[in-house]
């Protein structure tokens, strides 16, 4: 518990953890713990006022030496800008140190999505499981919208409008819960449609009757189904979903509005890496 004075640095991160709670998602609290716990091993018992810039790009350097992955790496870095710029807005210090940190490169790849064989792979296996209209439904809206695993759990039948063939699905992210529109294509509406109908009328208003470790072990055991040894988790799904926005060519700035991100860099950030092979098809594409 924090007093009066200057709050360590173990301290200040727990505050912060309990302040984001109910604001962002589970997964995302856990992303703050792994990515804090430096902090807190190497000096948490140092008062938050006294910690440096040099502090931390010494940390960061001894992070380096245990071979960890560039996106390991940035994500350290990341958080640690997060944590003390909000110490800074919340007053418990004054300067912000670190304001300056520079984040690492990352590889100039793109995260990995879904392969599209796999995807079709998938698609099979859930319409042959014991409840087929659901799976096959709950697979094809995740490939069609990028949703967020917490966004498809979530998804009520009041916010569905299959006519129309979109959604509102409620996300928590930055700032915390957010809703946005999602759209989806005919073939998703039918199934859709043959789910709700067999599905018939319940308690619970939510589409698919799963929480989110439901979904996830759902497509867990489709991937399994299918000998899948590529990406398969939903989040693998909305990488694919941007990519193949991308690459058809509709713009950074509508990809990044139909992801729901907070802002076009994040975008940017993670998906605006494409190959030379990518370039050209994505330029043919336009121009011819």
């Amino acid at each position: 518990m924090i007093t009066n004075k200057t709050p360590t640095v173990k301290e200040l991160v727990d505050v912060f953890l309990e302040s984001q709670k109910g604001f962002i998602s589970d997964s995302t609290l856990r992303w703050y713990v792994f990515y804090l716990r430096p902090l807190v091993a190497h000096l948490g018992d140092r008062e938050t006022n006294s910690i440096t810039t040099s502090d931390l790009i010494n940390l960061f350097h001894l992070m380096r030496t245990d071979d960890r992955e560039p996106y390991t790496l940035f994500n350290f870095i990341r958080g640690w800008k997060r944590l003390f710029r909000w110490a800074v807005d919340e007053g418990y210090i004054a300067m912000n140190p670190a304001k300056k940190l520079r984040r690492p490169p990352l590889p100039q790849k793109s995260p990995a999505g879904i392969q599209a064989e796999d995807l079709s792979k998938m698609l099979d296996a859930a319409s042959k499981t014991g409840t087929p209209e659901r799976d096959l439904a709950l697979v094809l809206f995740v490939a069609d919208t990028g949703v967020r695993l917490g966004g498809v759990a979530g998804l009520t039948v009041d916010r569905l409008d299959i006519n129309k063939r979109r959604a509102i699905v409620l996300e928590k992210g930055r700032g915390g819960q957010k809703e946005r529109v999602v759209f989806f294509s005919s073939r998703t509406a039918i199934a859709l449609e043959n789910w709700l109908e067999k599905r018939g009328e319940t308690e619970d208003q939510r589409v698919f009757l799963l929480k989110p470790n439901g979904i996830y072990q759902l497509f867990k055991r489709l991937a399994r189904k299918s000998e899948i040894t590529g990406k398969w988790n939903p989040h693998s799904f909305r990488h694919a979903y941007a990519r193949k926005l991308l690459k058809q060519g509709v713009s950074i700035g509508v990809v990044s509005h139909l992801m729901g991100h907070s802002n076009v860099q994040v975008t940017i950030d993670f998906y605006g890496r494409f190959s030379h092979d990518e370039l050209q098809e994505i330029y043919d594409k336009i121009m011819n």
